[in-house]
């Protein structure tokens, strides 16, 4: 940082120094032309008025100057005088820019430049009373080859501008880095900052609050995950000791000829029914964990979820039959993309509770429909309903509302722990809603994205 930071303020030092200096040449040279200007201005008004007084012979009689050039010039344009050249040899002036304006306007003014000496004449005329014109004349040299002839000055100044640039950068930099790198992450208040750097501390503070609030969350997500592991595993090991039990108990006595010949058919079918039940809850614990394993892809396909609905219906038909339950799948078509194997033990669950909780003479009825861009798949049933303090709850696993009465109807106790986390792969909004006494009813909520257009699918008929 150090590094970069020295480089930065070492070239805006350098970029300052450079145009301060351009700026700065600029400046004189256009002050040192303006001056030169106006004293050859000044001195020719001063020859002029001598000439007019003294006559051409003041000319002879002045001396000449070094840094100028005096010539005068008749009303034919021929030269009478000049200072550094023989008249004689002098081509007519006539048409000089200079002497035009003076004759034109009193006085005029002409540079001439010349690429080869890198020079400028400057040139001024004035118009004297008997039609003469006076003019006087000066070299000045360009910007370039004034600059040529100061670079050694400009080269020693260059030198101690980068000298100086590159110790004060230094020093700017070890100066600001040095609280920089003082910080204490953990305790950024403590120590002397500047100004400054009090944005940055206080974003460290914030940060620091943060990570802590994370490290908090994330601690308490770990002991709850343990904990949850815990009543998973204590869970799962009593719902396969009890079956477990059973099957052992009857298998004791019947290899201990214990059991009367007439009782072996009906310890050979509750041993069956237990070995079911240890069947469907592997079952189970071998799909919540699929369903688990976010990195696990699921075969997606696309599924008409009235087509799902009606065949679910038809397999729940005969067990709601011996329950005395009515089932029906109701709405249109509507095309999803999902995983047909998931997404049919989901509905299948809710079906199964449905039914199983249900009263005597109730309805289930599984139904399919579009509703503001999503596809909706509701079952809804008029069973004994759940308590709202047991709603939040229902989608655990092994979670039970009442225990006694589902031992009674059986089931793992994975059922909506299923749906709920089938619903989670599939981006698929879960709801509840019911009351004790009237009923339940889950809505499946597909968000957009999942909808398939499809105009050629033909509207089936309410089972």
């Amino acid at each position: 940082m150090r590094r970069r930071l020295f480089w930065s303020i070492f070239a805006v030092a350098m970029a300052v120094f450079a145009a301060c200096s351009a700026v700065s040449l600029g400046a004189l040279y256009g002050y040192h032309s303006e001056q030169l200007r106006r004293q050859l201005e000044q001195e020719t008004v001063w020859l002029a008025a001598a000439v007019e007084s003294a006559g051409t012979g003041f000319l002879y009689g002045s001396g000449d100057a070094d840094w100028q050039r005096v010539t005068l010039i008749d009303t034919d344009g021929d030269v009478l005088y000049d200072s550094d050249v023989d008249p004689d040899t002098m081509e007519n002036h006539g048409r000089r820019d200079e002497v035009v304006q003076a004759r034109a306007a009193g006085n005029g003014w002409s540079v001439r430049y010349s690429g080869t000496l890198e020079t400028r004449t400057l040139n001024y005329a004035l118009l004297l009373t008997d039609g003469s014109v006076l003019r006087v004349s000066c070299t000045e040299q360009t910007l370039p080859a004034l600059l040529a002839a100061l670079w050694l000055p400009l080269l020693l100044v260059a030198v101690l501008a980068l000298v100086l640039a590159l110790v004060l950068s230094w020093r700017t930099a070890r100066a600001l880095v040095r609280p920089v790198n003082a910080i204490d992450l953990e305790r950024p208040d403590e120590g002397a900052v500047y100004p400054e750097l009090r944005p940055l501390i206080a974003r460290i503070n914030e940060q620091n609050r943060q990570i802590r609030r994370q490290m908090e969350l994330l601690t308490e997500e770990h002991r709850r995950q343990d904990r949850m592991r815990q009543e998973f595993t204590a869970n799962v090991s009593h719902e396969l000791k009890t079956p477990l039990t059973s099957i052992s108990g009857y298998a004791e006595l019947m290899r201990e000829g214990i059991a009367r010949p007439e009782d072996v058919p009906g310890f050979a079918a509750r041993i069956y029914d237990e070995a079911q039940r240890l069947q469907n809850l592997v079952g189970d614990i071998i799909q919540l964990s699929r369903l688990e394993e976010a990195d696990s892809p699921l075969a997606e396909t696309e599924i008409d979820l009235y087509q799902l609905c009606r065949q679910v219906a038809q397999r729940f038909r005969l067990p709601a039959e011996r329950q005395s339950v009515t089932i029906a799948a109701e709405g249109g078509p509507v095309v999803v993309r999902a995983s047909e194997r998931v997404l049919t033990e989901m509905v299948g669950n809710l079906c199964d509770n449905a039914i199983k909780y249900n009263r005597h003479g109730g309805r289930v009825t599984l139904r399919a429909a579009r509703e503001g861009g999503c596809a909706v798949l509701t079952v809804e049933d008029t069973g004994i309903g759940i308590p709202p303090e047991d709603q939040a709850r229902v989608f655990e696993r092994f979670y039970r509302v009442d225990k006694s009465h589902s031992r009674a109807v059986g089931g793992t106790g994975l059922g909506l722990s299923i749906v709920k986390h089938g619903a989670a792969r599939h981006q698929i909004a879960l709801s509840l809603e019911s009351r004790p006494g009237e009923g339940t009813r889950v809505t499946l909520r597909f968000p957009p994205e999942r909808l398939i257009q499809k105009s050629n699918i033909s509207s089936g008929s309410p089972d």
